[in-house]
């Protein structure tokens, strides 16, 4: 009907988020230093508000990988997280759908999270967002017996993109 064609519409055009790459490489490299680790993985954390910008077109031409999504491990908030790669020296975005904008405006408690972390022996990085729509689980729980009904529309409301 009318409708599917709008939803569709609504779901594809993406609001972005710029991932400030060289600092999160010099927060990464300070951190590295300080804990000392020779080999493994380092991690920071973001977490800022969610300023919609409007329509970004770098989020229709600009290149994503997805490697993984689902639901965190940690028993008191299992948030949802959606996992991508960016190749070393690419500045990268996320970009988000209309939906999860809106959400973020309408809870202005929540802040937009994202991690970046890097893994020693690859030069590229891995961004980790958690949409955090932890009250999704239970009532799929609920309704379908699994925890992941909602696995696949979640994860289409964060891709992280960069740049050819």
């Amino acid at each position: 009907g009318l409708f599917s064609g709008v939803t569709f519409f609504a779901v594809d055009i993406f609001r972005a988020r710029v991932i400030y790459i060289d600092k999160a490489n010099q927060l990464l490299e300070a951190k590295k230093q300080k804990e000392n680790n020779s080999f493994g993985v380092t991690k920071v954390s973001f977490s800022q508000g969610f300023s919609d910008k409007g329509i970004d077109f770098r989020c229709l031409s600009w290149s994503s990988k997805f490697l993984y999504s689902g639901w965190s491990d940690d028993p008191k908030d299992h948030d949802f997280f959606i996992d991508h790669y960016v190749p070393a020296g690419k500045q990268a975005i996320i970009c988000t759908t209309p939906a999860l904008s809106a959400a973020l405006a309408i809870h202005p408690r929540k802040k937009f999270l994202y991690e970046v972390s890097k893994i020693d022996l690859d030069d590229g990085l891995y961004v980790r967002v958690v949409v955090g729509l932890s009250e999704a689980r239970e009532p799929c729980k609920l309704l379908t017996g699994s925890v992941d009904c909602v696995n696949s529309i979640l994860a289409r409301q964060a891709v992280v993109k960069y740049e050819q």
